[in-house]
């Protein structure tokens, strides 16, 4: 996710379409990607799921950028697949529904523990 907001930032069109799940770009192109009329301004990783050994993951997070004199937020919950071994995006939920974590379920925040034993 990380390298994904850094490829927005700096316009990186073609690193985006490789990683991005080829069923899911649409018309999207890496010149259309590339451009940078945004004026990003931050990252925040809310919550991550999936890791080396699974085939699916989300990642939760708030990507600030500048419009005129204000600041404002995608808030995103992001699907991403392996695919051709490696991880790729396939779309997102804007503005998602609090996540709904039991005590034994793993914490959202990716630390491999149960949620009660972390930020619970």
């Amino acid at each position: 996710m990380r390298s994904r907001y850094s490829a927005f930032v700096l316009g990186l069109g073609d690193y985006l379409v490789h990683s991005w799940h080829p069923d899911f770009l649409g018309t999207l192109t890496a010149e259309q990607l590339s451009q940078t009329d945004t004026r990003w301004d931050g990252l925040e990783i809310l919550a991550a799921q999936g890791g080396p050994a699974d085939d699916a993951g989300t990642v939760e997070f708030k990507a600030w950028f500048v419009e005129g004199d204000e600041r404002h937020c995608l808030h995103e919950r992001s699907r991403f697949v392996r695919y051709q071994g490696r991880w790729v995006y396939t779309d997102g939920e804007q503005d998602p529904a609090p996540l709904r974590v039991g005590r034994n379920d793993p914490c959202p925040c990716g630390s491999g523990k149960k949620f009660k034993k972390c930020c619970g």
